[in-house]
């Protein structure tokens, strides 16, 4: 029977091979995290991963394909949460810089773990870098923590724990902070320029061993007694952490040099001062502090700088000139382009086309930044006047404005039943707008110039699809030869706001352009073209009698589409004479 029960059991058994999940860029980690089990090991690709991660699956290995915490970056889409919480025992976490978290909040937290590795991981502008909470025999190791807005490594409540090979640094509040942890170990450990003090050790933590450690802080540490601690090992042959022959306690610097381990005597020059270093209103001591027999010194890592960098396709010809700025930056977060020095952020793209409307010598200006820094570039575009016989064409075909609205002015209706004029009385200019593929506009009575009444202004709502195109050197995809004449306008564009573009030159029929924005998009062109004929854009004209055909362009890239604008309105004139001549009421009017 025995036996019998032994082969059913060998038999019912099977083996369960843990699988490799890859995280790709605009994926989520915690998709992954989610459908993993035990065992499994999460890779994460290359890219900048917004969100908040919970692990609360045991022994699964989370790590970035890279090695390299600069190229795989957390960030937390919720800064009043941990950016990284584990919840597990047996996790591995390895190769992430881990950002974006507030006060009281940690880039990487353990919470009731046992066994976990957190290694080769960078940490910065957080509350906390890395908090490790009732949490037992946990490793980390060669982390950079840095620049967090409270403490750098927190233990509390966690006990028989190794920190190694970290570096924590430049953090507001303290570099590394025991509280209520028992025996701990910390080893080969920066702790450097941080605000309050290096390190901390509360009354309630006991048996904690502290050594070989470069400490390098206006107040290097805060140490609140507690039993059986100890801040030095025996003397040891090996090299330390300052690079001389023996282990033993630790090097106590200050910033100006002036630091016990760099004043206190060793008259048999082993590295090994020749008296203890006592710590201030505390019973204990290190009784084998470091010194420096050859006066070399850890020195911090050098920062990664931006380098700014740009390109402009052109930096010279007639207005409007259309230039494509790229930011070819190294080591860079963030980006703010000015274009025309006026200390407004005119983008923040990594490619863009920017046009210059008026003649003039203008310094573009692109600034870039990370967490070390800021850098400046800036270049010069000079514009001359005009040229008349070819709009805006600097001779290399480069210029472009993408993103337009093509729509014709004519009589009648084009079966669609998407635009009508209402005649409402000279005196009512409201707009109305009664939903998309149903707009309509009042038909506004006014007098072109101070005393003539030989035009009409008329408010046109236009519905229809915006398309796309990569512009020609005059700035659109329209032959210059079929453009008769052409009108530009400026501004700026704020999300939220009502948006008009005035032509105020009377080159063309269209008086204004206006819309309601849904999207920022700073300083803005709008480019009118009076054709000659019929649109090389369209297929046909209406069947119905045509006042004139025009060409509407506004922005770059696409601007024009329902996801950044709506409500949108072209006001333009016909003239009386025309309308006279052929017989034709304003209510008639439409654009088509």
């Amino acid at each position: 029977m025995l036996l019998a029960v032994f082969l059913i059991l060998i038999s019912g058994s099977g083996i369960v091979t843990a699988a490799e999940i890859s995280v790709q860029p605009g994926g989520s980690i915690q998709i992954a995290v989610n459908n993993a089990t035990s065992g499994d090991e999460i890779i994460v690709k290359p890219g900048t991963y917004t969100e908040n991660v919970v692990i609360n699956t045991d022994s699964l290995v989370v790590r970035s394909e890279s090695g390299d915490p600069e190229n795989t970056i957390i960030k937390a889409r919720s800064s009043g949460a941990h950016a990284l919480s584990v919840q597990a025992d047996n996790v591995r976490i390895s190769g992430f810089k881990i950002t974006g978290t507030k006060t009281s909040y940690a880039g990487i937290q353990l919470s009731g773990c046992n066994n976990c590795i957190i290694e080769n991981n960078k940490l910065s502008n957080n509350g906390y870098g890395i908090y490790l909470l009732s949490s037992r025999r946990s490793t980390v190791s060669n982390n950079i923590v840095t620049n967090n807005g409270d403490y750098g490594i927190v233990l509390a409540s966690s006990t028989s724990s190794t920190l190694s090979g970290n570096t924590a640094s430049n953090n507001n509040g303290r570099g590394v902070h025991l509280g209520t942890s028992d025996g701990n170990t910390l080893s080969g450990n920066t702790i450097a320029s941080n605000g309050i003090s290096g390190l901390y050790v509360c009354p309630r933590s006991d048996n904690n061993l502290v050594f070989n450690n470069y400490l390098v802080n206006i107040v290097n540490a805060e140490i609140k007694n507690g039993t059986g601690n100890s801040y030095s090992t025996e003397k040891t042959a090996g090299e330390n952490i300052i690079g001389e022959p023996y282990l033993g306690g630790n090097f106590w610097g200050k910033p100006d040099g002036s630091g016990f381990s760099e004043t206190a005597p060793d008259a048999d020059g082993d590295g090994i001062a020749d008296i203890a270093y006592s710590f201030e209103n505390s019973i204990y001591a290190d009784s084998l502090p470091l010194v420096s027999i050859t006066g070399k010194t850890i020195e911090e890592p050098s920062p990664v700088l931006p380098v700014a960098n740009l390109e402009a396709n052109l930096t010279n010809g007639p207005a409007p000139l259309s230039v494509r700025f790229t930011d070819l930056s190294e080591n860079a977060v963030e980006r703010e382009w000015d274009f025309d020095n006026d200390e407004k952020t005119d983008s923040i793209d990594k490619s863009t086309v920017y046009i210059y409307a008026t003649p003039g010598t203008y310094t573009s200006k692109l600034t870039v930044s990370n967490d070390n820094g800021t850098d400046l570039k800036t270049a010069t575009i000079t514009v001359t006047e005009k040229n008349e016989n070819n709009f805006g064409d600097s001779g290399t075909g480069s210029n472009e404005i993408v993103g337009n609205e093509t729509v014709g002015a004519g009589i009648g209706s084009d079966g669609t039943g998407e635009s009508e004029v209402v005649d409402t009385g000279p005196e009512d200019g409201e707009v109305i707008d009664d939903g998309p593929g149903n707009n309509e506009a009042s038909d506004s009575v006014s007098e072109e110039g101070a005393g003539s009444d030989d035009s009409e202004s008329i408010s046109g709502g236009s519905s229809r699809s915006s398309s796309s195109s990569s512009g020609g050197a005059g700035g659109s995809p329209e032959p210059a030869k079929n453009v008769e004449a052409k009108e530009i306008s400026q501004v700026f564009i704020e999300k939220g706001k009502e948006v008009k573009f005035d032509f105020i030159k009377n080159a063309t029929c269209v008086v204004s352009v206006g819309f309601d924005a849904k999207k920022t998009a700073g300083k803005t062109i709008t480019i009118v073209e009076v054709l000659k004929g019929k649109s090389a854009l369209v297929s046909e004209l209406p069947s119905d009698e045509v006042y004139e055909s025009f060409n509407v362009w506004v922005g770059n890239s696409g601007f024009a589409s329902s996801e950044n604008i709506e409500n949108s309105v072209i006001y333009f004139k016909v003239e009386k004479a025309w309308m006279q001549e052929n017989r034709i009421e304003s209510s008639a009017i439409a654009l088509n």
